[in-house]
């Protein structure tokens, strides 16, 4: 269903408060959650509520707009009655109510008794018999006077109220009072989760958007309609948010705050008290404070009262840490606080008591805070804040940091940080050129500042044509290193030695990176167990157990990864790490690619983050992408489009040819799946370029993606060739797992000459996939057809219909030779399951002889146990017709019963 801009969904699910039969209303994708919660209004209306439902929500999450859609279904039949309330009608006894009273000429308005009869008098004549509601937005500006009259004319049962307001606490005594005593139905209007948010856009922009984009701009929003709304329009006119391919994406350039932004935020908080605006201005200018540190100079009821309006989010850590809901909001507040007041903010908060936690959720946040109050940052304050500013994703506030620093400072020490802002930025070129500079002071450099640089020179060398090659860099690292830890032993200080040992940790992460980068997964696994178990701090844990997890993945060991998988998951759970897709497949090229595409951006010296003022473009892309690649290896390529088409040209614009190439290349292999040639010649070609600036790993799976395209494109023979070649290579890497996958790949597009490699190498792979190779292996090599059936159903439990599909081909392939009917019907039946899994791929000779569309309605009817005659009635054709249909039916379906019909085709 179209919408426009200003139209919301709402989920359809509630729960209900044991005090006040309160329904929590919450976002969803599009579709019927609108209708839904419409729905619940109406029947409270009508007579679940007493005397009728006050929506509650922030400003913006469209109450307005759900009690003007219930208006517009009951203006017919009820007479509405529309009172707005405002702030400066608040004071005015009965001023709501002043559209009526301005009807009835001179009443008392001394004699509230009076004038209550007098409206009551004049709501009756108005209606001539009809039911009548009074909607009353604003509630929390209603005046007292107005307040007693409707509470009154409501229990009176003379209308009933639909009222909608930001706070119910706010609201008069007289409205709480009929909520408290459960005559008044409360509805919360909850903002739009992250998966609503990227429906309602879609809709409100009429075309698909990244999840890069999607995520920015709900993470700008906050999940608020009319902010997000507001968000939209001022980004499209800067040109932050555009349109490419038919699909919405974001540029990478920080996202704008304009006038219109500013009016509608003010306009949100404008009546909010002192003590609250303290806590705002300070959660604004800080990007976030620990709870118990706002406890100890903030105003406790001020935080309750904020957190009931929707305004501040409370992250439970190790120290409950409290934000604004949304970016925006941040955003304006922090521009509207004059320079003097942030700098009496940050002593407030620099002088905070110990004790109370960490002072900011963000690290670099009180260094940026400085710079703003025009209190200077040190070199080594400076430098930390800015490498955490590039690692949060804002490069731009490490450059400003780092610039900030007295120039008399060594500018050879700031090298390292710039060259990973830079490099954040998606200037390598710049971050080059800064590191390779041979005007560079070297000697000015500490140990560790020396070898930072050099680690970066070497990340930087990889495919360039230097002076000295990458893995040269490190080994003069390893050299110096040595030497200095033979000054070192025996008589070096204990801070001395420990430094030492992160030093060696770091070279040895470095050199791990580059072998897995280059291929060389089974020389980095002895070096990442070691890591992961005994790393010196968290992150290089992490990070070992992510790159050993693609180890093992490669390289057969499966069941050792999804172990591991489950550990980091359970160890991590708030390390920086995305989470591993890992469950979703375990094919072992697939897994691996998933496995390194969710983890980018950990490692520590190719080291890059997202720009904007929101964080993960390049991360949520990288999500999407994995997603979408799941989807189209394991055949469902609907669904694989609906990730691939947005992220492709996301990911284009962000600069990341490699990975773009990959999703080119399941794009053009999951158009050909469902038999649109043209499109996928396409992509097909779009996928050629960019690989060569891919790692091996993601170079591996474009190939895969692109010769199983060419196969259902054109000659299966040559791709057959192909997948052999790329199966040799795989040989000389000893990635076992992965060489399985392109022998199966040849396998399943019909070389049985693959099967016996296809048993040896399975025999040495671990998990699933590995016994489903070794079976299909066996059962081709003695012509086993149960063998094979079974191998089809083990493939549709590991959620892989596509393999089930193709091993069933093979099945029944040798079951129509040896005249088998039993395992031919058996064989069908798997294909005709697989294929209406994976939607709207194209048929193929293979699959067997097809039901017509006429023959399927005809089979369905028959084997629910409709007679000849009853079918024949329903469809307007005559018996002898169903006859003829069924006879096609059984013969295709080698059946010779509707018992047999049945058990066929009944799922």
């Amino acid at each position: 269903m179209a919408s426009t801009s200003t139209e919301f969904n709402y989920a359809n699910s509630f729960t209900s408060d044991a005090l006040g039969g309160d329904d929590y209303i919450r976002g969803r994708k599009t579709g019927s959650g609108r209708e839904a919660v419409i729905e619940t209004v109406l029947k409270s209306l009508a007579g679940d509520a007493e005397v009728g439902v006050i929506l509650v929500g922030e400003y913006g999450v469209g109450k307005t707009y759900v009690a003007r859609q219930v208006m517009e279904v009951i203006g017919p039949k009820v007479l509405v009655l529309s009172l707005r309330c405002s702030s400066s009608a608040s004071t005015i006894d009965y001023g709501a109510l002043g559209s009526i009273l301005n009807e009835l000429g001179d009443v008392s308005l001394d004699n509230p008794l009076v004038v209550l009869r007098a409206i009551t008098r004049a709501i009756k004549e108005r209606a001539k018999g009809r039911e009548v509601v009074l909607f009353v937005d604003n509630v929390q500006d209603l005046d007292d006077r107005s307040a007693m009259v409707i509470a009154q004319l409501a229990v009176e049962g003379v209308a009933t109220i639909l009222a909608a307001c930001e706070s119910l606490t706010s609201a008069s005594a007289e409205i709480i009072g009929l909520w408290r005593d459960g005559l008044l139905r409360r509805v919360d209007i909850q903002p739009f989760s992250e998966e609503a948010t990227a429906g309602w856009l879609e809709n409100t922009l009429g075309a698909p958007l990244s999840a890069s984009a999607a995520k920015a701009l709900w993470n700008a929003g906050g999940g608020n309609p009319r902010f997000l709304d507001v968000v939209i329009h001022e980004q499209i006119q800067a040109r932050t948010l555009i349109k490419r391919d038919e699909v919405w994406i974001v540029t990478g350039v920080p996202f704008v705050c304009g006038k219109n932004s500013k009016d509608t935020v003010m306009t949100a908080i404008g009546a909010i008290s002192p003590e609250e605006r303290l806590v705002m201005e300070l959660l604004a200018l800080s990007g976030g404070l620990s709870l118990n540190l706002l406890m100890d100079i903030c105003d406790v009821e001020a935080l309750d009262s904020l957190q009931q309006r929707g305004y501040l989010t409370i992250a439970r850590q190790e120290f409950a840490m409290v934000r604004l809901c949304n970016r925006l909001m941040a955003q304006v507040i922090r521009a509207q606080v004059p320079a003097g007041r942030s700098r009496e903010l940050h002593r407030l908060v620099h002088n905070a008591p110990e004790g109370a936690g960490p002072a900011v959720s963000v690290e670099f946040a009180l260094a940026t805070w400085a710079l703003d109050c025009g209190i200077p940052v040190d070199l080594e304050q400076g430098v930390t804040a800015a490498r955490a500013a590039t690692r949060a994703g804002y490069p731009g506030e490490a450059l400003r940091i780092l610039e900030s620093l007295p120039r008399h400072l060594s500018l050879s020490a700031l090298i390292p940080e710039t060259a990973r802002a830079q490099l954040a930025l998606g200037d390598a070129p710049r971050a080059r050129s800064l590191v390779f500079d041979t005007e560079l002071e070297l000697e000015q450099l500490s140990l560790r500042q020396w070898t930072e640089l050099m680690f970066l020179r070497s990340a930087l060398a990889r495919g360039q044509q230097q002076e000295m090659d990458s893995k040269g860099i490190l080994y003069s690292v390893k050299a110096r290193l040595d030497s200095e830890a033979g000054e070192v032993e025996g008589s070096g200080t204990a801070e001395r030695t420990s430094g030492l040992a992160d030093l060696r940790e770091d070279w040895s992460m470095s050199l791990v990176e580059q072998q897995m980068l280059d291929g060389r997964y089974l020389e980095s696994i002895d070096t990442l167990q070691h890591l992961y178990q005994h790393g010196r701090s968290s992150e290089t844990r992490l990070l070992a157990g992510n790159w050993l997890i693609q180890a093992w993945i490669l390289t057969g060991r499966m069941a050792d990864a999804l172990k591991l998988a489950e550990e980091t998951e359970h160890h991590f759970m708030d390390g920086e790490g995305a989470r591993i897709a890992f469950g979703l497949t375990d094919s072992a090229l697939v897994g691996a690619v998933v496995t390194a595409l969710t983890a980018e951006g950990l490692g520590r010296n190719t080291l890059w983050s997202p720009t904007g003022m929101f964080i993960g473009a390049r991360i949520t892309a990288f999500a999407e992408l994995a997603d979408g690649i799941v989807e189209a290896y394991n055949g469902r390529a609907e669904k694989a489009l609906l990730h691939l088409l947005p992220v492709a040209t996301q990911l284009d614009q962000l600069g990341e040819l490699g990975p773009c190439a990959l999703a080119s290349a399941a794009i053009a292999y999951s158009y050909a799946l469902i038999g649109d040639n043209d499109s996928a010649l396409e992509f097909l070609n779009r996928g050629k370029s960019g690989v060569d600036s891919a790692s091996r790993l993601v170079a591996t799976a474009c190939s895969y993606f692109q010769v199983v395209a060419t196969a259902e494109l054109a000659s299966k023979e040559k791709a057959i060739v192909r997948m052999y070649a790329l199966a040799d290579e795989q040989r000389t890497y000893r990635t076992t797992a992965v060489e399985m996958v392109f022998i199966l790949a040849a396998v399943r597009l019909g070389s049985t000459t693959g099967a016996q490699r296809l048993v040896t190498l399975a025999s040495r792979v671990q998990g699933p996939m590995g016994r489903i190779c070794e079976g299909l292996g066996q059962g081709l090599l003695s012509n086993d057809v149960v063998t094979l059936i079974r191998v089809a159903e083990a493939a549709v439990n590991v959620g892989d219909d596509l393999l089930s599909r193709d091993v069933a081909r093979a099945a029944l392939k040798i079951a129509s030779e040896n005249a088998d009917r039993e395992s031919m019907r058996q064989a069908q039946q798997l294909i005709r399951g697989g294929m209406l899994k994976l939607g709207h791929v194209k048929v193929s000779s293979e699959d067997g002889q097809v039901l017509t569309v006429r023959e399927q309605e005809i089979a369905a009817q028959a084997a629910a146990g409709q007679s000849n005659k009853a079918i024949a009635a329903r469809m307007h054709i005559s018996v002898r017709t169903v006859e003829g249909h069924l006879y096609q039916v059984y013969s295709k379906l080698q059946v010779t019963s509707r018992a047999e019909l049945k058990e066929t085709i009944v799922q």
